[in-house]
């Protein structure tokens, strides 16, 4: 929720530190991509990606061209990571409390036990998981939020939550798949083509998600929080089971990457 102006005045200085008073806008299209047309000429013809996209972002056509190419690192300056660091720190704790308060009835303790995160339970979706993967699940949910609402004040534009790429080893070049793309396959049942995409939580770029600032990733342990988790490693049989999140991110996004926890905070 947002708070009053006059209780946060460091908020204006948020706004100074992290350009939202300057900030470029996330370039929006004014019609969805489909796969049949501007997004599949982009694929054929990059000259060709970034006439079509002149035509439909009036005139943010540098980051509509380079949505597929040699990934951008801009480092961030130390004062403003650090209040990005502490605003999706911030975020973790209020998705931890806000998830536990709300199934506070199925614990016997003030939290679940490892015992009550191993119990199968239904998730929103009727599905069978264990209570660990749907706490988890909903932590991230009231997550991304918390991020949406105050890197959205804080840096208009200069975010993704949960952006999809694509990288290929070969070349070494790695393709941002816009939302509506991703959108559309979902849609017309072949989300199965989005398997082996990089997804991470938050991005932080300059307006390009291709010209990357920083990566992070929440991490939300069921029962022990005494340690940051490690990063998830594929399983067996996914594109990419010879590396885990965090060695794929530092491959194919080049920027600097952390986990983000509850009580513990940000780490590199």
């Amino acid at each position: 929720m947002t708070q009053p102006r006059s209780q946060h005045p460091w908020m204006l200085v948020g706004c100074v530190l992290l350009g939202a008073c300057a900030g470029t806008p996330r370039p929006r299209h004014e019609a969805p991509y489909r796969l049949d047309t501007v997004t599949n000429a982009c694929r054929q013809s990059p000259a060709h990606c970034a006439a079509l996209a002149g035509k439909e972002t009036a005139g943010h056509t540098v980051a509509a061209a380079a949505l597929t190419g040699q990934v951008v690192v801009r480092a961030l300056e130390e004062p403003v990571r650090d209040l990005i660091d502490a605003t999706l720190a911030g975020c973790a704790d209020l998705a931890r409390s806000e998830v536990l308060l709300r199934h506070r009835k199925d614990f016997t303790g003030q939290s679940p036990s490892k015992e009550e995160c191993d119990q199968q339970v239904k998730d929103a979706a009727g599905r069978r998981v264990s209570r660990a993967m749907q706490l988890g699940t909903e932590m991230h949910q009231v997550a991304r939020q918390c991020v949406e609402e105050r890197l959205g004040q804080l840096r208009p534009g200069g975010f993704s939550l949960e952006p999809h790429y694509r990288y290929d080893f070969r070349s070494g070049q790695t393709q941002h798949i816009p939302e509506e793309d991703v959108a559309a396959l979902r849609q017309s049942g072949n989300g199965g083509e989005l398997l082996g995409t990089l997804v991470p939580d938050v991005v932080i770029h300059d307006g390009n998600p291709l010209h990357i600032q920083a990566v992070y990733d929440f991490k939300f342990p069921c029962f022990h929080l005494d340690d940051m988790p490690r990063w998830d490693a594929y399983p067996q049989g996914h594109p990419h089971h010879a590396f885990d999140q965090g060695r794929l991110y530092r491959t194919a996004l080049r920027a600097p990457i952390a986990r983000v926890a509850p009580r513990i905070g940000v780490q590199r």
